[in-house]
């Protein structure tokens, strides 16, 4: 093999931004928007680490990787998207469990945000505390961090909000360690 210029001998980022830690934080609902068409919609909440060590993360991301030349448009990594429960959606596979995620994002808005109630304008959103908790994923062998679940900001704060199990690949799905099945072993081959 022939030698190359730019060749060191060690771990590099390829040039990327550094991944956020997984865990939970307190994050401020900086935008939101509804995407989709009815019957199939979602809310997505565009948040932003506002407290500790990685306070304005991802805000400081896309500046950074918004300035980087590539061929692709720059993604804002901090949104959450939140299915709206709709029951005459014929997509919907679980509406139940679409209702219960919505009723829980919208009661830890609540929750971090005294005397804040719900009232069905979602624009009212901004500016909003709440916690979030930031999952680890991998994808075609590349680790990520996004965001996946809200959490109350004062749990976040007193350090109650326990990180969440990274997802792992499994064929096309992932799951979470402890799905893990065990290989059966045998001495015949498999078809």
């Amino acid at each position: 093999m022939k030698a190359f210029d730019g060749f060191k001998s060690e771990a590099t980022s390829g040039g990327k931004y550094p991944m956020l830690p997984a865990g939970p934080y307190v994050a401020k609902i900086i935008n939101v928007k509804i995407d989709g068409e009815e019957p199939d919609q979602s809310l997505i909440l565009r948040l932003d680490i506002l407290e500790g060590e990685y306070a304005g993360y991802y805000q400081k991301r896309y500046k950074a990787e918004s300035e980087k030349k590539s061929n692709y448009p720059t993604k804002y990594k901090g949104d959450l998207r939140i299915r709206i429960p709709n029951k005459d959606n014929p997509r919907a596979l679980y509406p139940e469990s679409d209702i219960r995620r919505f009723n829980d994002a919208v009661y830890r808005i609540e929750s971090s945000n005294p005397g804040y109630r719900w009232d069905w304008n979602e624009n009212g959103l901004i500016g909003k505390i709440v916690g979030v908790n930031v999952r680890e994923g991998m994808y075609n062998d590349s680790a990520y961090t996004k965001p996946y679940r809200l959490e109350i900001a004062d749990d976040v704060r007193r350090g109650i909000v326990q990180p969440m199990e990274p997802m792992i690949p499994r064929g096309d799905a992932y799951e979470a360690p402890g799905q893990q099945y065990t290989p059966v072993v045998t001495d015949e081959l498999p078809f």
